[in-house]
This record gives structure tokens, sequence and C-alpha cells, in this order.
């Protein structure tokens, strides 16, 4: 019953309701999902199959899945995947961190030095 390209409906979990794909089964109680859904692993007794069964090879990738659901007439919801964030390594850290204090430090040495320059005029006179 539970074969690959069985359109399931989620009954439990974050993503109940939400319309899946059986895309390849791992054993008697576990099968991969995608679709309306995160592509996991999920538990068998949380589908409910559907009389559907679209034309997909056993591991089809995710935009394969959502083709299928969509020539079904199966509205899906696209997600647009964010971009990975750079990493920064700690040195570039550590040497931002530097340049921001000197540049604070930079204003309060002009200002002693003007400072200091006004305690040699007032001696001067």
């Amino acid at each position: 019953m539970l074969d690959v390209g069985r359109l399931c409906v989620k009954i439990s979990g974050r993503e109940a309701g939400n319309k899946c794909v059986i895309v390849e089964k791992i054993n008697n109680n576990f099968v991969l999902i995608d679709g309306n859904v995160r592509r996991k692993r999920c538990n068998i007794l949380h589908l409910e199959p559907l009389d559907k069964v679209l034309k997909i090879k056993k591991g089809a990738d995710t935009r394969t899945v959502i083709e299928a659901m969509k020539s079904e007439g199966i509205d899906v919801k696209e997600v647009k995947r964010q971009k990975k964030k750079e990493k920064v390594s700690a040195k570039l850290i550590k040497e931002e961190k530097k340049e921001i204090i000197q540049k604070k430090k930079e204003p309060l040495k002009k200002s002693k030095e003007k400072k200091e320059s006004k305690k040699f005029k007032h001696k001067k006179k």
C-alpha cells in the first residue's frame, strides 16, 4: 500500500495536514517523504495514504516530486532556501575589534594633545 510515489497526508507532528509523497521505503516502519513537508524519514503510522500514486522514481529529488505534484493539480508551497551566511574567522573578528578600538582612541589622543598644548600656552604667558 505504501509504495514509492504514493500521495499521503501527514497526520501528526508540526506538518500535520500537509500532503506529501513517499520517495523511498526505508523499512517496514519508516519511509522517506517529500513534497509540502520537509524531506525526511517518517513513521508510516504518521501518514494517511490517499488514492493517487505519482509517477516518480525511487529516491527522486525534491524538484522532481514538486513537478509531479503540480502536474496532478496539487497545490505546492515552494520554500525559498536561505543563503548561507559566510563564516567569519575569529582572527578577522579580532582584527575588526582592534580597528574599532583604535578609531575610538584616536579622538581621545587628539583631545589630550590639545589640552596639553593649551597647558603649555598658559605657562608661557
